[in-house]
């Protein structure tokens, strides 16, 4: 293993930042392979994106149910929830995405152990996220020390301004209003989702990614249509389609940790600003959705949700 590490390619890191950089939201693009028969219940909330929290005592917050894009579509922000924006006294999102993030980032995708993709993943499949990476601006040298669910991030997510993408829009538009940007989660502790996968998991998934690489533009389509249409259900069954049974085994797993567990983790943390009132809450529109989702959450624990938009 010595001789391995001896011979690594030292880390191209401003290349493996610029890639993070222009693929903005890459933690969040995983829901879209992720979100599997959450069950398609609760029709309560299988539609909206603006939920009004009441109770408490506290003066009124909202829940905005956002789409990780920089699309112009998606940011310009309908009347309804502009209105509600620049009323809210602080704004929380699910984490940011600075410079010192991105490069605590980039250091947890690469192997520092000795091992590389190819002898992970092997060479047929490697060969075909070599391929796929050149549009990326990645050099092979470092694809192959990613690690495998790195890759399918990075492939996972369309190439964008992260300046324009609707979360950081938002942040922005708060630090030019004056209104404090806190976040419910860590970098870390999103990560640690793709992490904890088994090494076999993160390859099939990394299959899975390369297989329908091709179809994702339709995919994100398909995903604004229905946000736009403020379809909670529909978005998760576009998010359901495709796989073989492995895939929908990982993709339970996904569903589990990355939405389930974190729901309840950000609902968690975002009580203390709802009690303080006036909090404009930020966070992606499926965790909004089914019985499980964050307005659900919040109801059970005793605050009044009614749907605004």
């Amino acid at each position: 293993m010595a001789e391995r590490r001896r011979i690594l390619p030292k880390l191209p890191a401003r290349d493996i930042l610029d890639v993070l950089r222009s693929r903005a939201g890459i933690v969040a693009a995983l829901i879209l392979l992720a979100v599997v028969s959450t069950a398609h219940a609760a029709e309560r909330f299988g539609e909206g994106l603006l939920w009004r929290i009441d109770g408490k005592g506290a003066p009124a917050s909202h829940v905005f149910g956002t789409i990780h894009l920089a699309d112009a579509r998606v940011t310009t922000l309908p009347s309804a929830v502009a209105r509600e924006f620049k009323q809210a006294r602080s704004l929380t999102i699910e984490a940011g995405a600075g410079s010192s993030s991105l490069a605590t980032l980039a250091n947890r995708m690469i192997y520092t152990d000795g091992r590389d993709l190819p002898g992970v993943a092997g060479d047929a499949l490697y060969k075909r996220v070599a391929a796929l990476s050149v549009p990326l601006g990645l050099p092979e040298v470092a694809v192959r020390i990613f690690k495998p669910w790195a890759m399918t991030l990075l492939l996972s997510a369309p190439q964008q301004d992260p300046t324009q993408v609707l979360d950081y829009v938002l942040a922005r538009m708060a630090q030019d209003g004056g209104k404090p940007v806190l976040e419910l989660e860590s970098l870390d502790e999103q990560v640690s989702v793709f992490e904890s996968l088994s090494e076999s998991d993160q390859v099939a998934l990394l299959q899975y990614a390369v297989a329908n690489y091709e179809r994702l533009p339709q995919v994100i389509e398909r995903l604004i249509a229905a946000y736009l249409k403020r379809d909670l259900a529909a978005m998760a069954r576009i998010s359901d389609e495709g796989g073989g049974e492995d895939t929908k085994r990982i993709k339970e797993i996904f569903t589990r940790r990355l939405i389930v567990e974190r729901n309840t983790r950000m609902v968690d943390r975002m009580e203390e600003s709802l009690r303080q009132g006036g909090a404009f809450v930020a966070v992606g529109a499926l965790h909004l959705y089914g019985d499980r989702g964050v307005p659900a959450q919040l109801e059970r624990r005793g605050w009044k949700v009614t749907r605004v938009y």
